[in-house]
């Protein structure tokens, strides 16, 4: 305990937090690879052309590199390391970027039968593109292979992400070129995926969000899984004062899922609403958390059968940034939900031996 509040102490000087990463945004509520709502580097993995925003910084999520159970999740209880540098040269931005892993990809590969170590996405190497031509625009392609004769293994990926920023209207789209994985027993093809979205900017602070996925993939046997989602949202942002700002956003969303392998069919309407605060506690130390529940809307259908059950979405979470002038540490102190656990084991806990469950390191240059 008392070597983490000296590490705290150690970390105090005057300077502006550079606030990005995993555990800033879900700490906020967010998904940890970019968000509509909160500016952060990691919108870079979601709209390629937030390159243009967020430059010459170098990041590293720490974790493991070894696989972490049945589906290799990469989660705030259990990070995975990651890391990489996006670079600026004149009007245009570039980078490059290892350990880009799809939690989608490995949990579907798991449900095709893929258990092995091996069989996971592994190996991966992003790289990176983006400029100003009157329109922000970005691209990235992300490339995995790995192969193990010893196992009879192999596994392979490539995906591409393409963006735009123009006056008040943000937009992306991100695509599934190939996703297999062979483990000489069981096989995983995906056939088609993608990620669109648009981003209306409406001044004051105002927000409509358009978000729309799917995803069909394949096993061995030519069973198929099939899913889709759409969200439609609106966000407004709060500066409460020089130290602090808030976010209010609420979503009307829509899932489904037809799974010939990998379990039950699966529905689900909601309409989740999330708070989120974010405030500088010293020049040191920045604090933020939200709370997250499905307002009014959270039904679930996860049978043949039809049956439904009511689904509160209640979640939680902390967490805080230590600054050395341009360098911040970023961790995840708790977060709580239907789906996640404090480090610990113990939801609702803060646990002062381990403070932060995930950490990220990013130096700004």
């Amino acid at each position: 305990m008392k070597k983490h509040l000296a590490i705290a102490l150690g970390l105090a000087v005057v300077s502006v937090p550079a606030l990005a990463s995993k555990a800033r945004l879900e700490s906020l509520g967010q998904s940890a690879n970019g968000s509509q709502v909160i500016d952060d580097h990691r919108s870079i993995f979601l709209n390629a052309a937030q390159l243009n925003n967020h430059k010459d910084f170098a990041t590293i999520e720490m974790g493991t590199t070894t696989s972490q159970g049945a589906l290799d999740q990469d989660a705030t209880a259990t990070p995975k390391a990651e890391g990489g540098v996006i670079k600026s040269s004149g009007n245009m931005v570039y980078g490059l970027y290892f350990g880009e892993e799809s939690n989608t990809s490995n949990a579907l590969r798991a449900a095709a039968g893929l258990v092995g170590v091996d069989s996971k996405e592994q190996n991966s190497t992003t790289l990176f593109v983006g400029g100003d031509a009157g329109v922000q625009w970005g691209a990235s392609l992300l490339h995995q292979a790995f192969e193990d004769e010893a196992t009879d293994s192999e596994s392979s990926a490539m995906r591409s992400k393409l963006g735009i920023i123009s006056g008040n209207i943000e937009a992306f789209a991100n695509i599934g070129i190939s996703n297999k994985a062979d483990d000489g027993t069981s096989e995983f093809e995906g056939k088609s995926s993608y990620d669109l979205g648009v981003t209306y900017n409406a001044g004051g602070d105002v927000q409509y969000l358009f978000r729309t996925s799917a995803i069909m993939a394949e096993n061995k046997g030519g069973d198929e899984y099939e899913a889709s989602t759409m969200q439609i949202g609106a966000s407004k942002s709060y500066k409460l004062n020089d130290k602090a700002m808030m976010w209010a956003q609420a979503w009307y969303k829509t899932s489904e899922a037809d799974q010939t392998f990998g379990g039950d069919s699966f529905k689900s309407t909601s309409l989740p609403v999330t708070i989120s605060l974010e405030a500088s506690a010293t020049d040191w130390l920045t604090l933020r958390g939200f709370v997250n529940k499905n307002v009014f809307i959270g039904d679930e259908e996860i049978n043949a059968a039809g049956d439904k059950r009511t689904v509160d979405g209640l979640a939680q979470g902390i967490g805080a940034s230590f600054v050395y002038g341009d360098l911040t540490i970023d961790g995840s102190l708790i977060l709580v939900g239907s789906d996640t656990t404090a480090s610990d084991g113990a939801q609702g806990t803060l646990n002062l031996d381990e403070p932060m469950n995930r950490v990220s390191v990013t130096y700004n240059f």
